[in-house]
C-alpha cells in the first residue's frame, strides 16, 4: 500500500518498492572520486560521466550531510533510551538500543537512494558520485560498498592553491593581499596533506579497487588515462567513446568557446593550464607549499 503524506500531495512509493530500486543500485558499480578542491574532479567527473554506460555526479556530500548528521542522530537516540531504559522504563526493560551497524546500514540507505534518483530509472552499468571531502570518507564507504571502485585525483599543489585563490578569495578593502595569500596558504595545507595522505593510504591497502591519476597526466595524455579508468568500472574504452568523452569535455566546451590558457578569474574553470602557479604564488609562498607538502612530488613526477 503507498502512503501518503499529506493531503493533495501525490502517493509515495511504497517501502518495498523503494527497497528494490535502491537494492538494483547497490547491485551496479558503484565508485567515488574524491581529492583536493581545485584539483580537477569535476573535470574528471564530467568525463566519466560522458560514457553511455556511466552516470558520475557531483557534489552528493555524503560525508557532511549523510553521515556525521546521521552519527549525531543514533548517537542522541541512544542516549535518550538509554535515560528511559534505566529510568521510567527500568522494571520493564524499555526499548532495545541502536545496534553497533545500524549508523552505517542508514548512511548506506541514504547514499544508495541518492544514486538512485541520479540515475533517473537509466539502466547505468557504472554509478559514481564525486565529492572532493570523499578522500576522507573512502575507507568507510569501501565498508559499505565492498565492491566499489576509488578514483582519486592529484595535481600539483602549487597550481591548486593558485587555482582556488582566484576561485574563492574574495578581496576585502584596504587588505594586504600578499599576508592574505599566505594566510589561505596556511590554512589549506594540512587538509591537503592529510587528504594526499589518505588516499595513498587507501590505495595501498586497497590496490584492486583504487587508481590514482593527476591533472598533468590528464591534460598531458588524457586518452590512455580514461581508458584505464574505464577498465576500472568494468565498461567499454573504445576509442570512439572515449573520444566523445574528450570532445564534449574539453576545456573550450566547457567554458563556452574560452581556449585552455585564457584567464577568467572566478570562473569554475580558470585557465586549465599545468605549472602556472608562479603567476600567482611567490618563491617564499612556493617553499611554504614544498616544506609541507614536497614529500608528494617525487611520488607524482611534479618539479619542485
Amino acid at each position: 500500500m503507498c502512503l501518503g503524506s499529506h493531503s493533495g500531495t501525490l502517493p509515495l512509493p511504497s517501502w518495498s518498492e523503494r527497497n528494490d530500486e535502491i537494492a538494483s543500485i547497490a547491485r551496479r558499480q558503484l565508485f567515488f572520486i574524491g581529492g583536493a578542491p581545485r584539483s580537477g574532479t569535476t573535470w574528471l567527473q564530467q568525463m566519466l560521466d560522458c560514457h553511455p554506460d556511466v552516470s558520475c555526479k557531483g557534489e552528493g556530500l555524503f560525508l557532511n550531510h549523510f553521515a556525521t548528521p546521521l552519527e549525531k542522530l543514533v548517537a542522541e537516540r541512544r542516549k535518550v533510551l538509554q535515560g528511559k531504559n534505566t529510568g521510567l522504563f527500568r522494571h520493564t526493560g524499555g526499548y532495545p538500543l541502536p545496534a553497533a551497524d545500524d549508523t552505517e546500514f542508514l548512511i548506506g540507505s541514504a547514499i544508495l537512494a541518492g544514486l538512485r534518483q541520479q540515475c533517473a530509472g537509466k539502466p547505468y552499468l557504472a554509478v559514481g558520485e564525486k565529492t572532493p571531502e570523499n578522500v576522507f570518507l573512502f575507507e568507510r564507504l569501501q565498508r559499505l560498498f565492498p565492491d566499489a571502485r576509488f578514483i582519486a585525483i592529484a595535481r600539483d599543489p602549487r597550481d591548486a592553491i593558485a587555482s582556488a585563490w582566484h576561485f574563492f578569495h574574495k578581496p576585502r578593502p584596504g587588505e594586504d593581499a600578499a599576508a592574505a595569500k599566505t594566510a589561505f596558504i596556511r590554512n589549506a595545507l594540512p587538509s591537503m596533506n592529510a587528504g594526499a595522505k589518505a588516499m595513498l593510504a587507501f590505495r595501498d591497502k586497497h590496490p584492486a579497487a583504487t587508481q590514482i591519476v593527476t591533472y598533468e597526466a590528464l591534460r598531458r595524455a588524457p586518452s590512455p588515462v580514461l581508458a584505464s579508468l574505464f577498465r576500472l568500472l568494468g565498461v567499454s574504452e573504445r576509442a570512439e567513446i572515449i573520444g566523445t568523452c574528450l570532445t564534449r569535455t574539453a576545456f573550450v566546451a566547457q567554458t563556452g568557446g574560452r581556449h585552455l590558457g585564457v584567464e577568467q578569474n572566478g570562473a569554475f574553470f580558470r585557465k586549465g593550464v599545468v605549472g602556472d602557479w608562479p603567476a600567482t604564488l611567490t618563491p617564499e609562498m612556493d617553499a611554504m607549499v614544498r616544506d609541507e607538502l614536497g614529500w608528494m612530488f617525487p611520488l607524482f613526477g611534479w618539479q619542485a
